[in-house]
């Protein structure tokens, strides 16, 4: 509950101050809008250090990841394995993307995931040992860096890459998912437009002026031909099910709606049924194998 109301507190006061400052000029505006998105969006909580840097293992299957951006910045996070890979097969990989506050080892061992798909978990800027500060912009920047490093690497099958996107990752999903060859995408308790959250909570400012253009997924939605699984949550009050359903419409491609009754925005990581969802999608996209020689046997028709 706590989350929940905090993270409904951030948007809202986020959203008030970017309607505040239409009576910036609108240069100053823009100059003014990314330390706003760092301090009232993404909100990244303090991290133990020591913690995060045992993640990684041989034991558990799980590598560490650091990858540098042109700008000079070491984005940090977390390559899970495929428990059931055969050995020399290129496996299928899914790319997370999370929400604000939290960084992200905490979703490696979370739920029953299909075992030979592989996971890639990378913080955002200012997120766990990722270093630099996060905003729309350099993000947008990051998780294409992200994408590009994956579909190289010599033992993912890059033909078969799945975006799953949470909250506000969803946005960042669906931008990577109109430029990228990807085979799905997952949309877990996604909104339409920073706008038409703003508009519904504050009708009387003139939040499109603002904000028009910003984290819109549900301008870039009609574009994407892949299959699509959004996952809503009934009771959430951070991103409503309305915004949710607003975007499943606009999406280009096949897709799924799941809600789940009685979830609030978080921790619906902890129920079964949305693992279930999850993983009966991934088995749906599930390639045949493909060969580390690069000889393709079948890595699966795009759709």
């Amino acid at each position: 509950m706590r989350d929940s109301k905090y993270g409904l507190v951030k948007l809202r006061s986020l959203l008030a101050i970017l309607a505040g400052a239409v009576t910036l000029p609108v240069v100053g505006c823009t100059l003014m809008l990314e330390p706003i998105e760092q301090r009232y969006l993404f909100q990244p909580w303090s991290s133990d250090s020591q913690q995060l840097a045992a993640v990684a293992s041989r034991q558990n299957g799980v590598e560490e990841v650091r990858l540098n951006t042109p700008d000079g910045v070491t984005l940090h996070g977390w390559l899970k394995r495929p428990t059931a890979a055969p050995a020399g097969e290129r496996f299928p990989l899914v790319i997370v993307f999370g929400g604000v506050r939290r960084e992200i080892s905490w979703m490696i061992d979370r739920g029953n995931k299909p075992d030979h798909w592989g996971w890639l978990y990378i913080n955002y800027r200012g997120f766990g040992l990722s270093e630099g500060e996060p905003s729309e912009r350099v993000v947008l920047q990051d998780v294409k860096l992200i994408y590009d490093y994956a579909a190289a690497r010599p033992d993912v099958n890059g033909a078969n890459i799945v975006l799953f996107g949470r909250s506000l990752g969803t946005y960042f999903t669906v931008a990577m998912a109109k430029t990228c060859k990807i085979r799905g995408a997952i949309l877990v308790t996604p909104f339409d437009s920073f706008v038409a959250l703003g508009a519904e909570r504050y009708p009387w400012l003139p939040v499109k002026l603002l904000i028009s253009g910003r984290y819109d997924s549900a301008a870039i939605a009609p574009k994407i031909k892949v299959p699509a699984l959004f996952v809503l949550a009934e009771s959430d009050d951070v991103t409503p099910v309305a915004h949710g359903d607003a975007l499943a419409r606009a999406w280009g491609g096949p897709k799924r709606t799941l809600t789940l009754a009685g979830a609030r925005h978080y921790g619906i990581e902890r129920r079964p049924d949305f693992w279930n969802a999850v993983g009966e999608f991934l088995r749906e996209l599930d390639p045949a194998p493909q060969r580390l020689n690069g000889s393709v046997i079948d890595a699966g028709a795009q759709p």
